[in-house]
Formats: structure tokens, C-alpha cells, sequence
């Protein structure tokens, strides 16, 4: 992953539904949802690199699989917001695949990706519909370190290829090359209107 700090500002306009609001940029629903992310990236980031320094792929293989998924757990329960990884092509069916909303955004954060610049690595959306669901994706980029688990699978060491398998025996989330969107980070939070 690549680090870098997410632009601030909303995207809107794609397809939007009867009983959608569209809310302002920078809403402050917006930005505790970007810090929230903010924090989920830094901290897998942070223990990904010290396990590539430790115990190489294979340990950084242990914290994608049994770390991230308790950060984001924690995360959610310290924030009231449904927090979790989601993949473009997924490595775990049973915590990475995208819902309906999740998969009509990572196409667009892609074609954003794709078209260099300053472009926005993230895309939110209110909806209203029986109560207000509110909904957050930060795009996950591929970088250097994630290649090596991610990248072409004939430059994975057995040992590797090996933890890939054993952890996540319907792996698909490899042949990435640097710079192509990998996944997001995935937050939703519905507040249910009143009976």
C-alpha cells in the first residue's frame, strides 16, 4: 500500500437513485469517516512493514489474515461504523467481497486511478431510505510492499505460495502491477428512522 493523505472532497453524479441525498463536501460525517480510514490504513500499513522486516511475505501473509480483520473490528466497535477491506479481485470470500454499492464505486475509483493526477481515492454517498445509510470507500493502491503477496505469483517463493494457499485456498487477488487499485477500505453506517 502507498501511503498518501485522501483529497477531501465528494463524488457524486453516478447514477444516483429516487431518495438519495446528496450531502456537501467535507461534511463532518465525511471526515470522521477519512480519519477513521486514515487510522485503519496507517495501522496495517505500520504492521505490515514490520512484519516484511521481521519474517518477510509469509509473516506479513499472518497479519493481513488474522491483524487486519481484528483492527477493523476494534475500529468498528471504538466508532459505530461498519469498517472493513474490500478487494477489486478478493483473497478471502468471506470478509473481502464487495456489496452492490461497494462494487458499482471500485470501477470508478479505478478509472480515476488509471487517469493519473490529482484525482480523489475515495468516493462517498448518503442514502435515505428508511432511516439514513451513510457510505465511505478509501481506495487501497497497490505499492511496492503489497507485490509481493499481490503481484505475479511466479516471483512467490514456495514458502509464500505455500501461506497464500493455506490461508486462503480461493486466493484471486494476484496479478496486480503497481499502481492499480487493489481494493478499498469500507465504511457504512445506517442510523434507522423511527417506527
Amino acid at each position: 500500500m502507498r501511503s498518501w493523505r485522501a483529497p477531501r472532497w465528494l463524488v457524486i453524479g453516478f447514477g444516483l437513485l429516487p431518495g438519495m441525498l446528496v450531502v456537501a463536501a467535507d461534511s463532518p460525517w465525511q471526515v470522521e469517516a477519512a480519519g477513521i480510514a486514515d487510522r485503519f490504513q496507517a495501522e496495517l500499513q505500520g504492521r505490515l512493514q514490520q512484519a516484511m522486516a521481521a519474517g518477510g511475505p509469509v509473516e506479513a501473509v499472518r497479519v493481513c489474515q488474522v491483524e487486519a480483520p481484528a483492527i477493523a473490528s476494534r475500529l468498528s466497535r471504538e466508532t459505530g461504523w461498519q469498517v472493513r477491506r474490500i478487494g477489486t479481485r478478493v483473497r478471502n470470500p468471506l470478509t473481502g467481497v464487495p456489496d452492490e454499492w461497494e462494487r458499482d464505486q471500485l470501477p470508478q475509483l479505478a478509472a480515476r486511478l488509471a487517469q493519473g493526477g490529482e484525482m480523489p481515492n475515495a468516493s462517498s454517498q448518503t442514502i435515505t431510505e428508511q432511516g439514513v445509510e451513510q457510505r465511505y470507500l478509501r481506495a487501497i493502491v497497490v505499492g511496492p510492499l503489497c507485490l509481493s503477496c499481490h503481484g505475479d505469483t511466479s516471483a512467490q517463493s514456495e514458502a509464500l505460495r505455500a501461506a497464500l494457499q493455506q490461508g486462503y485456498p480461493h486466493d484471486a487477488a494476484t496479478g496486480y502491477r503497481q499502481g492499480q487499485l487493489r481494493g478499498a477500505f469500507a465504511l457504512r453506517r445506517v442510523q434507522r428512522a423511527a417506527p
